[in-house]
């Protein structure tokens, strides 16, 4: 019984710990999130992609082709290097 009760703790322990952690399939990170490479996708959640904002720093953006597809406030513009445009502050 207490070797029973001992793995039901320790499984217990490891799936809190992978949930914890953010061991699921995300991506990575949502809109605002920081990340790397800017162009890529794979640090950031489905639509959204690295962006260069012209405060220097990286971070993940809504994709978009209009401005229209952007909430207010924010501008769709390019990324450096790349055909692709975000949501920007």
């Amino acid at each position: 019984m207490y070797s029973l009760c001992r793995i039901g703790i320790v499984t217990l322990f490891i799936v809190g710990l992978f949930v914890g952690c953010g061991g699921g399939d995300d991506d990575g990170g949502g809109v605002g999130s920081a990340c790397n490479t800017p162009g890529s996708t794979s640090g950031c959640d489905s639509g959204t992609i690295c962006s260069n904002l012209s405060s220097g720093v990286n971070q993940c953006r809504q994709i978009c082709t209009v401005q229209a597809d952007c909430p207010a406030g924010l501008n769709c513009n390019g990324i450096a290097n790349t055909t692709i445009k975000s949501c920007q502050p």
